[in-house]
């Protein structure tokens, strides 16, 4: 087997790199990080309607999370309310409309809570693992496949 093979196998650095001329390893850099750059692999390979399944699972995880972080805000708006703290619930009952104080309260914590559950439920989406779940059965299969 030729040394560069092994060394290409083993993803070593080139121990003969030095000999190169510099234009030539700028050259060999910059297309390697053009090929990664173009050559997509961890771009899942599914059907349409496993792609709008995934997408539907998707949202349906966002708005769940979002939904959970309203009502959170809208309790922890009720408990600033129901426990008087700061002499509010004493300001809103006697406000001439009750009702646009109560909203200007709740409002804001609701959509608080909701936007930073909805954050946090991008973060954790679960869709990362498809991605790794496909490139080791991609990298599995291509090794079985090569001669």
């Amino acid at each position: 087997m030729p040394l560069s093979f092994i060394l290409q196998m083993a993803k070593l650095p080139d121990p003969f790199d030095w000999l190169k001329p510099r234009r030539l390893r700028r050259w060999t850099d910059r297309q390697r990080a053009r090929d990664a750059l173009l050559h997509n692999s961890r771009k899942p390979k599914m059907t349409p309607e496993e792609a709008r399944r995934d997408h539907q699972e998707m949202l349906r995880f966002l708005g769940l999370n979002a939904v959970l972080g309203i009502v959170i805000g809208l309790a922890v708006g009720c408990c600033l309310i129901g426990l008087d703290i700061g002499g509010l619930r004493g300001l809103i009952i006697r406000a001439a409309n009750p009702i646009l104080p109560l909203f200007l309260v709740l409002v804001p914590f609701a959509s608080l809570f909701g936007g930073a559950a909805a954050a946090s439920a991008i973060l954790t989406l679960p869709y990362e693992s498809k991605f790794r779940e496909e490139e080791e059965d991609d990298k599995s299969g291509d090794d079985r496949r090569s001669p």
